[in-house]
Protein backbone atom coordinates (compact mmCIF):
# COMPACT_ATOMS: atom_id res chain seq x y z
CA UNK A 1 0.00 0.00 0.00
CA UNK A 2 2.77 2.76 0.48
CA UNK A 3 4.27 1.89 -2.66
CA UNK A 4 1.33 3.13 -4.42
CA UNK A 5 1.10 5.97 -2.23
CA UNK A 6 4.72 6.69 -2.60
CA UNK A 7 3.89 6.14 -6.70
CA UNK A 8 1.18 8.78 -6.54
CA UNK A 9 2.86 11.21 -5.05
CA UNK A 10 5.91 10.93 -7.59
CA UNK A 11 3.45 10.98 -10.37
CA UNK A 12 2.00 14.39 -8.76
CA UNK A 13 5.67 16.18 -8.52
CA UNK A 14 6.41 14.73 -12.40
CA UNK A 15 3.00 15.79 -13.86
CA UNK A 16 4.72 17.96 -16.49
CA UNK A 17 6.92 14.46 -17.61
CA UNK A 18 3.41 12.73 -17.31
CA UNK A 19 1.32 15.08 -19.29
CA UNK A 20 4.28 14.70 -22.23
CA UNK A 21 4.27 11.15 -22.01
CA UNK A 22 0.20 10.89 -22.31
CA UNK A 23 1.25 13.51 -25.59
CA UNK A 24 3.05 10.48 -26.82
CA UNK A 25 0.78 7.86 -25.70
CA UNK A 26 -2.09 9.83 -27.64
CA UNK A 27 -0.04 10.46 -30.75
CA UNK A 28 0.77 6.66 -30.67
CA UNK A 29 -2.52 5.93 -31.05
CA UNK A 30 -3.31 8.23 -33.65
CA UNK A 31 -0.61 6.70 -35.58
CA UNK A 32 1.51 9.82 -35.64
CA UNK A 33 5.04 10.89 -34.50
CA UNK A 34 5.00 13.13 -31.28
CA UNK A 35 6.05 16.07 -34.25
CA UNK A 36 3.48 14.83 -36.21
CA UNK A 37 0.93 15.39 -33.38
CA UNK A 38 2.64 18.71 -32.43
CA UNK A 39 2.10 19.72 -35.58
CA UNK A 40 -1.61 18.64 -35.86
CA UNK A 41 -2.28 19.94 -32.83
CA UNK A 42 -0.86 23.52 -33.69
CA UNK A 43 -2.71 23.31 -37.26
CA UNK A 44 -6.20 22.05 -35.81
CA UNK A 45 -5.79 24.99 -33.28
CA UNK A 46 -5.07 27.60 -35.75
CA UNK A 47 -8.10 26.52 -37.94
CA UNK A 48 -10.44 26.63 -35.23
CA UNK A 49 -9.09 29.14 -33.34
CA UNK A 50 -9.32 27.09 -30.48
CA UNK A 51 -6.60 26.02 -27.91
CA UNK A 52 -6.45 22.34 -28.91
CA UNK A 53 -4.36 19.19 -27.24
CA UNK A 54 -3.93 15.95 -28.99
CA UNK A 55 -6.86 14.34 -26.89
CA UNK A 56 -9.09 16.58 -28.79
CA UNK A 57 -7.94 15.63 -32.06
CA UNK A 58 -8.15 11.86 -31.29
CA UNK A 59 -11.89 12.37 -29.62
CA UNK A 60 -12.63 14.38 -33.54
CA UNK A 61 -10.98 11.48 -35.02
CA UNK A 62 -13.44 9.12 -33.41
CA UNK A 63 -16.18 11.05 -34.26
CA UNK A 64 -14.93 11.62 -38.34
CA UNK A 65 -14.70 7.02 -37.98
CA UNK A 66 -18.20 7.01 -36.26
CA UNK A 67 -20.02 8.74 -38.83
CA UNK A 68 -17.56 7.37 -41.54
CA UNK A 69 -19.50 3.92 -41.25
CA UNK A 70 -22.51 4.22 -43.50
CA UNK A 71 -25.14 1.95 -40.88
CA UNK A 72 -24.11 4.33 -38.23
CA UNK A 73 -24.74 7.43 -40.12
CA UNK A 74 -28.31 6.07 -41.20
CA UNK A 75 -28.64 5.68 -37.74
CA UNK A 76 -27.11 9.72 -36.86
CA UNK A 77 -29.29 10.80 -40.13
CA UNK A 78 -33.11 8.77 -38.47
CA UNK A 79 -31.96 10.89 -34.81
CA UNK A 80 -31.83 14.03 -36.83
CA UNK A 81 -35.59 13.80 -37.81
CA UNK A 82 -37.13 12.69 -34.76
CA UNK A 83 -36.02 10.44 -31.22
CA UNK A 84 -36.20 6.98 -32.06
CA UNK A 85 -36.24 3.64 -30.32
CA UNK A 86 -33.72 0.89 -30.61
CA UNK A 87 -37.02 -1.23 -32.24
CA UNK A 88 -37.30 2.10 -34.69
CA UNK A 89 -34.23 2.06 -35.83
CA UNK A 90 -33.02 -1.52 -36.24
CA UNK A 91 -35.94 -1.71 -38.46
CA UNK A 92 -35.36 1.19 -40.44
CA UNK A 93 -31.84 0.43 -40.98
CA UNK A 94 -32.40 -3.16 -41.51
CA UNK A 95 -29.93 -4.27 -38.88
CA UNK A 96 -30.47 -6.83 -36.15
CA UNK A 97 -31.37 -5.08 -33.14
CA UNK A 98 -28.78 -6.28 -31.22
CA UNK A 99 -25.91 -4.49 -33.86
CA UNK A 100 -28.32 -1.42 -33.34
CA UNK A 101 -27.94 -1.54 -30.01
CA UNK A 102 -23.94 -1.53 -30.43
CA UNK A 103 -23.75 1.01 -32.80
CA UNK A 104 -25.96 3.26 -30.51
CA UNK A 105 -23.76 2.86 -27.37
CA UNK A 106 -20.43 3.62 -29.89
CA UNK A 107 -22.61 7.11 -30.77
CA UNK A 108 -23.37 7.84 -27.51
CA UNK A 109 -20.48 7.03 -26.18
CA UNK A 110 -19.13 9.84 -28.10
CA UNK A 111 -21.40 12.42 -27.80
CA UNK A 112 -23.30 11.96 -30.98
CA UNK A 113 -26.53 10.81 -29.88
CA UNK A 114 -28.11 11.29 -26.53
CA UNK A 115 -30.68 8.62 -24.76
CA UNK A 116 -33.54 9.28 -23.09
CA UNK A 117 -36.08 7.02 -21.21
CA UNK A 118 -39.70 7.20 -21.39
CA UNK A 119 -41.75 4.45 -19.39
CA UNK A 120 -39.85 1.14 -21.03
CA UNK A 121 -38.27 2.32 -23.98
CA UNK A 122 -35.32 4.25 -24.76
CA UNK A 123 -35.51 7.24 -27.41
CA UNK A 124 -32.15 7.77 -29.13
CA UNK A 125 -32.17 11.81 -30.70
CA UNK A 126 -28.99 14.53 -31.84
CA UNK A 127 -26.81 14.92 -29.04
CA UNK A 128 -26.51 18.70 -29.43
CA UNK A 129 -26.81 20.95 -32.97
CA UNK A 130 -22.99 20.74 -33.76
CA UNK A 131 -23.90 17.48 -34.78
CA UNK A 132 -26.06 18.08 -37.00
CA UNK A 133 -25.14 20.87 -38.41
CA UNK A 134 -21.65 18.41 -39.33
CA UNK A 135 -23.97 15.96 -40.78
CA UNK A 136 -25.86 18.84 -43.20
CA UNK A 137 -22.63 20.25 -43.74
CA UNK A 138 -21.24 17.82 -45.26
CA UNK A 139 -24.18 16.33 -47.67
CA UNK A 140 -23.69 19.96 -48.51
CA UNK A 141 -20.56 19.88 -50.03
CA UNK A 142 -20.74 16.72 -51.35
CA UNK A 143 -24.15 17.77 -53.30
CA UNK A 144 -22.42 20.92 -54.08
CA UNK A 145 -21.25 21.52 -57.94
Amino acid sequence: MSQIKTKSRTADIVAPQDDACNECDTAARLGLSTEQGEAVTRDASRATGHNLALPDIEAAAKIFALLGDAGRLQLVLRCMEKPQTVGDLAEASGMSQSLTSHHLRQLRDQRILASERKGRHIFYNIDDEHISRVVRDVFAHVTHD
